[in-house]
């Protein structure tokens, strides 16, 4: 009976290291769920993943103070809602060295400015920005200028007065002010040419939404700032008269 009992014994302590042994096995060749998840994401060489540690908004833009592999920089995206703390993701850029951002009284040392940072690490077709919006002028019929032209005028009529000084009265509905180092304005006039009638003009001159301004500038056609912003038509450099 002894015998018999040691034996049982033997059986049960055998059966039990074979069980343990098993389950040990088991873990070390179940793979984890790190490692089946992954972390490391595979990026296109134009694109960039970020963390933002600090945000600004200002003159229609946001900047942001990014981590980037350890790197930190400045960035100044389109206004949008940006959370502290969380990832991002962009393609390409435009660094802009020593820039002074007038709405902020400030220069910082390196800016990238990009069109806009997204969710997801999935590309977004690329926004071109034309210089007119869709829809209906904001403003009423202003009178043009002495010596100056229409802005419908300058639309039906783009090619003619390319890399020519014009003068243009209109009332300034949105401004954007400190980008890339120039104030960039929207006037309108009432006049409508080819379906356009928002023109956008950069000049270092402060102006204010709702005034009405008689400007002076040079047209520019197919103006590309890089960063996906491009206009068709532009007066650069333009002054108050």
């Amino acid at each position: 009976m002894k015998i018999i009992h040691a034996l049982f014994l033997s059986a049960s302590c055998f059966l039990a290291s074979c069980d343990n042994s098993g389950q040990e096995k088991s873990s070390v060749n179940k793979p984890s769920s790190e490692a089946t998840t992954g972390t490391d994401e595979v990026l296109d060489a134009n694109t960039h993943k970020i963390v933002v540690n600090e945000k600004i908004a200002s003159g229609g833009y946001i900047y942001i103070k990014v981590t980037e592999k350890g790197k930190e920089y400045w960035m100044a995206v389109p206004g949008r809602p940006i959370e502290i703390g969380a990832t991002y993701y962009y393609d390409g850029g435009m660094e802009m060295q020593n820039f002074e951002s007038k709405t902020l009284n400030r220069t910082f040392e390196s800016v990238i400015f990009a069109e806009g940072v997204r969710d997801q690490v999935k590309k977004e077709e690329k926004v071109v920005r034309k210089s007119t919006p869709q829809g209906s002028p904001e403003v009423k019929d202003i009178e043009k200028a002495p010596n100056g032209i229409r802005i419908g005028e300058l639309f039906s009529n783009m090619n003619n007065y390319s890399n020519k000084e014009v003068i243009i009265k209109g009332q300034v509905v949105k401004v954007n002010n400190g980008v890339m180092n120039v104030n960039f304005v929207h006037l309108q006039d009432g006049t409508t040419g080819n379906g356009q009638y928002d023109i956008t003009v950069t000049a270092d001159d402060n102006f204010s939404v709702g005034e009405v301004v008689t400007i002076k500038g040079n047209v520019i056609l197919n103006k590309d700032f890089g960063a996906g912003y491009t206009y068709d038509v532009l007066v650069e450099k333009a002054v108050k008269l």
